[in-house]
């Protein structure tokens, strides 16, 4: 099972290079909370940001892909059905970005204080992922999956340019 951020009250995620958090105020994104997927620049920086829903979401390394929970009863076959789509044409390009480094993936309202108390806290539930990437230009996709009639996932994936 993933672990999974659970869904925020202000229906947005950042991905936020580790270098650039600790001057993070929890603002910075409030221009594309109605974006389901956007990017905005700061510091020298590209970051991500998934939004518009409510929606929880995890980060999954080896497909490079986050999956957002639309409704589901748990997420056993997330990876698998993940992995099946991946061929899919009904990929749709959202936007380029250069990414590259540790970023964290969080609520995009939370100031950096409460965000590195969250990765230094492993005994409460978890509010920001720790994430990889390899330097590079990034396309953003997204699909919608429903591996079965009671499950569906909304999958944003970084495939290098």
């Amino acid at each position: 099972m993933a672990t999974w951020l659970d869904s925020t009250d202000f229906a947005r995620y950042a991905l936020i290079p580790e270098q650039v958090l600790p001057g993070w105020e929890g603002t910075e994104a409030d221009d594309v909370i109605d974006e389901y997927v956007s990017a905005l620049r700061l510091a020298g920086h590209d970051i991500l940001t998934l939004g518009a829903e409510p929606l929880s979401v995890t980060w999954l390394a080896e497909p490079f892909t986050f999956a957002r929970w639309c409704y589901a009863d748990d997420d056993t076959g997330l990876l698998s059905a993940v992995r099946a789509a991946s061929a899919s044409e009904g990929w749709q390009d959202v936007l380029s970005l250069e990414l590259g480094g540790r970023y964290v993936l969080t609520d995009a309202a939370y100031e950096a204080e409460r965000i590195l108390d969250s990765l230094r806290d492993a005994q409460r539930p978890a509010e920001a992922l720790r994430v990889e990437l390899p330097p590079g230009r990034y396309r953003v996709q997204s699909l919608i999956i429903d591996p079965d009639p009671n499950t569906q996932f909304m999958l944003e994936r970084l495939l290098s340019e």
